[in-house]
Order: structure tokens, then sequence, then C-alpha cells
């Protein structure tokens, strides 16, 4: 079954559609680009794009040209009527012929202030459009917002997943969240990170396009082949992830949320996936009365609130506890969140699974030390995970490790 994302913009005032979608094929049209990213495209007096402002419950799509210059960037709002659309007191058919006008006429604002426009700025290497992708099938949904399986026209029709966040707020805060992953994926690319193709906000709904991992995660791997994936197999897939995570770290970047459940596997490479919560910078403040990932939460937080490159390794120490809990079972599964809290404030931590190799338990337990400051970093603990991988997977070990990932069974 093909998804049809149909047209959200209803051409109720008087416009035809084909012209609405000419607008939106324009270079210089970015959609519901957010102004943060908008500004720092317009980089020189007399640059400008075109932006919309979309509501789910509005009739018409509000549309801005935003214009740098020599002090600012000015935002001037593009009225439509049933003849076209209006800027300056002139009316056109559609934008192109409008920007055309305003490349040799400037613009008068109230008060005389003159704006010619100098430079279209095109949409960046990230900005897809609607029309590039094609839904096929739903995968996934959750908190997040819903994944489908789909293709990339642009690219041979390439399987892709494609994520549109849900928010319980308004659709600019969905668009707030969404273009939070999005600036934080865009900055990624190693083999151990789910690649980033894009983000689509030309119209409703916004969407997030990324490599599709047909593996599935982690976390359902090890709960559906509890005996078919042998220790050194789980060896190898936590270190796999520590490659990932090293990556992450060394680009300035914090997971917030590491655990088997962000972990695709895609041909038999485990990678980072699920970048909500990441953030580009080396410390980040969280609001301890949302809901929170509790169970891989690293104690100080609790106190201080901040989330460091050592919380997500602590957080990564949960995930080895995961790995090797056979069969497969959530952290402090006989605790509510209250009680995993008060206990691991208080410094208790789990015991190890038992199918554990003594050498995985004391990397486990570095991860979890109470002080962030002793806890490895994350090529410590790559460096860490590498020697026990030496010992417990051979080259053979690790092409077995592959061949069952792969499979789908």
């Amino acid at each position: 079954m093909v998804w049809d994302i149909a047209i959200l913009t209803s051409p109720r005032n008087g416009r035809r559609t084909s012209d609405m979608q000419e607008d939106t094929n324009l270079s210089y049209f970015h959609g519901a680009l957010m102004d943060q990213d908008a500004d720092a495209m317009l980089q020189n007096e007399g640059d400008f794009l075109i932006q919309s402002r979309h509501s789910s419950t509005a009739i018409r799509q509000r549309m801005v040209i935003a214009i740098r210059t020599k002090d600012s960037i000015k935002r001037i709002d593009i009225r439509r009527n049933e003849n076209g659309v209006r800027l300056g007191g002139k009316t056109f058919p559609n934008l192109k012929k409008m920007v055309e006008y305003y490349s040799k006429e400037p613009i008068v604002l109230q008060g005389g202030e003159e704006l010619l426009l100098k430079k279209a700025v095109p949409k960046g290497k990230f900005q897809l459009v609607h029309s590039d992708v094609r839904l096929l099938k739903k995968i996934g949904s959750g908190a997040y917002g819903t994944v489908y399986r789909g293709q990339l026209i642009r690219e041979n029709n390439r399987t892709i997943a494609v994520k549109r966040i849900d928010s319980e707020g308004t659709d600019e805060q969905a668009l707030a969240e969404m273009m939070k992953e999005a600036r934080v994926m865009q900055l990624n690319d190693h083999k151990h990170i789910v690649k980033f193709f894009g983000f689509i906000v030309d119209r409703m709904p916004y969407l997030l396009v990324m490599e599709y991992c047909d593996g599935g995660s982690v976390e359902d791997k090890l709960r559906a082949h509890p005996k078919r994936i042998t220790i050194p197999m789980r060896v190898d897939m936590s270190t796999q992830g520590s490659y990932g995570l090293e990556y992450l770290h060394s680009r300035d970047c914090i997971h917030r949320d590491i655990a088997t459940r962000n972990c695709l596997i895609d041909k038999g490479i485990v990678k980072l996936a699920d970048f909500g919560m990441c953030r580009a910078t080396n410390v980040y403040k969280i609001d301890l009365s949302k809901p929170l990932n509790v169970r891989w939460l690293a104690p100080e937080v609790w106190r201080n609130g901040e989330t460091r490159y050592n919380t997500d390794i602590y957080a990564y120490g949960v995930l080895l506890w995961e790995m090797f809990e056979i069969p497969y079972n959530s952290p402090y599964a006989e605790w509510k969140a209250y009680t995993v809290k008060q206990k691991v404030m208080g410094g208790y931590r789990m015991p190890p699974p038992r199918a554990m190799p003594e050498e995985m338990v004391a990397v486990m337990e570095l991860a979890w030390n109470h002080d962030p400051e002793k806890r490895p970093d994350a090529t410590g603990l790559r460096k860490l995970l590498e020697e026990v991988n030496k010992k417990y997977c051979s080259d053979d070990e690790q092409s077995k490790t592959k061949s069952v990932l792969k499979s789908r069974a």
C-alpha cells in the first residue's frame, strides 16, 4: 500500500492548486523552515528566501519573505488573494513574478526604507520536499511519532525510514522538536550512526528522512533470539555500538537516550539511532519534572539536572546489562520508576547478568561508577570493549554475528 501525503493547504482562496505547487517548487521557497535556521543561511545584504507559516487548523498558509539588510533580517508578510500574491502594494500572479519584479525595483516599507532582492538563497543539502519521498508501510509508532518505510525517489527509490513527529502541543512545537533532531543529525556521518537524508517542511506533515535499517532494533533481536545470539555475538554488538557513541561525543553531541531499543541493525551492523533527545553541547540541563528514561539515568542527574558525556557512559553501562540479560528483560523491571531513582541515587546497581563475562562485568561497573569523573570517556570505553572483543570474538565469530543480525526471522 502506498500512503498518499495529501496537500494540506486548501486553495479555498481562489488560487489554482497548480499555482500553489509552482510556488512551493521554487528553489528559494523554504516552507516552514524555522527562523533560526533561515537566518543562518542569509549571509549578505540582499540575500532572501521565502518561508511559510503552517497550521493544521488554518484555511490559508501564511508566507513571509526574509531579507538580510545591512543591520538585521526583515520579514514581510506576503498576502494572498484571488489574483495571486501581494507585496509592497502590488499584486503578482505568483511568487516567481513577484521576485523578478523586486529584483529590479525595491520594496518600499512604511517609513521609506527600500529593500532590493539581490540573491535568492536555495534550499540546503538536507532540505527535501514531499514529492521526494513515497511512503509504503507504517512500521512503528510511539510517543516520539510515527515511522514509515518508504522510498527516496530522488535516489533511485532507495528504501528509507520516514519519521513524522507527533506532538501533544501546537504545530509550532512539533516543528521545533523535529528541527532539534534534524540539526543534530546533520552533523553526523558514520558507519555506526543511522544516516540522515534530510527533513521536509514544505508543507504539513513535517517529516524526517533517514536510513532504513532492515534488522530492527537490538532490543527486539535480543527478545526474539535469546539462544541464537551467542555470548561472543553479544560482546561484538556491544563493541559496535561504542564506535557510534565515540563518534557522537567527538562531534560534541550528547545522545541522552542510550539503550538497546535505540540501537538499530542494518546488514549486520549496529547503529545508534533516535536522536530526538540528542543535543549538540557538552552539558544540557533537563526538566526533572518531565518523564525521563529513568532506568538508564545516571544518579547525579537527579541532583544537578545536568546531562553530560559521562551520563551517556552510565547509560551505556545499562545497555551492556541489557545485552547479557537472558532472556531479555528491562532494567530494574520489578521496580517502579520512583524506586529505581531512590535506589540508584543511594548507590545500588543491578547485579550482573549470569551470562555476562567477567571482563564485561568490569567494564559495566566502570561505566556505573557513582563518581562521574571516574567513568571512562567514550574512547576509553571503546578501547576496553575492543579488548574484550578480541578475546571472545574472532573474525569468524564476527561474521556469524553479522549473519544472525542480517536475518529477519
